[in-house]
């Protein structure tokens, strides 16, 4: 039995690691996927592998810090899919440049939060109605463990925004379950991407870090994409307002 039939669900940032995973996920459960990216190509090849594992998806661009391109990129979802009945607002940017409040550059703070809080912010501005329209359904925001805990190694603005988005998600939640929309962000700790991969650039890093989890591992892509899944789905009707934190035991690990 799948978890997600007949649904209609766009991912954004569905190019990269996180976000393909999840599309195929949510695809193999059963939904219909608008697959949205700031690149086409990379949409379309997220596309192109849920359809040729059986699934259904369409690739759709659009920049999420551009309120006009999230507006069209939605309402072309809706008109494709029939409807939209869950947004999972994954797109968002981890710089490498990022580090303490004390020597934060504002420039750099203002293009994290364009994307991480604002774009969640655009998307689901416009998705919300749609979702109303189908009688109900679910949002998943995109915050992370560091929301809840600090770190010797500090990416202020982007702990800044994905703090913002908890909180947002609370609010969102409360908000919007009269209209049967239900609100919950994942907190994941470091995914194993390539990205996330270069800050750890000697295993003598990477092995400082690990002491840190529990399972002895960093999370893998389709760890997201499952609970993502899960949440969006009619098996979680009554779970809302609730920021899941998914981090391999680490931040309950004392060292």
């Amino acid at each position: 039995m799948t978890t997600l039939p007949t649904k209609r669900a766009l991912v954004t940032g569905g190019g990269g690691a996180i976000g393909r995973a999840s599309s195929l996920i949510f695809a193999r459960e059963g939904a219909r996927v608008a697959v949205v990216d700031v690149s086409l190509d990379a949409a379309a090849e997220t596309a192109r592998l849920v359809n040729r594992a059986g699934g259904e998806a369409i690739p759709l661009v659009a920049d999420v810090r551009d309120d006009a391109q999230a507006a069209r990129a939605v309402d072309e979802a809706a008109v494709r899919l029939g409807g939209i009945d869950v947004l999972f607002n994954n797109a968002g940017i981890m710089s490498h440049e990022d580090r303490s409040v004390l020597d934060g550059d504002e420039e750099l703070w203002r293009e994290i939060h364009d994307v991480n809080l604002f774009g969640t912010m655009r998307f689901s501005k416009h998705a919300a109605p749609h979702i109303e329209a189908a009688g109900g359904g679910a949002i998943v925001n995109m915050s992370s463990f560091l929301a809840v805990l600090g770190c010797s190694a500090p990416q202020d603005a982007y702990t800044a925004s994905k703090g913002a988005i908890a909180s947002l998600t609370r609010s969102m939640a409360v908000q919007l379950g009269p209209r049967q929309i239900r609100v919950n962000a994942l907190a994941p700790g470091p995914i194993a991407t390539a990205h996330v991969e270069q800050f750890f650039p000697d295993p003598e890093a990477r092995s400082l870090r690990l002491a840190r989890f529990p399972l002895g591992r960093f999370g893998r892509p389709e760890d997201v994409g499952e609970l993502a899944c899960f949440v969006a789905s009619d098996a979680a009707s009554w779970l809302t307002g609730q920021v899941i934190v998914l981090d391999g035991g680490s931040s309950c690990n004392y060292l």
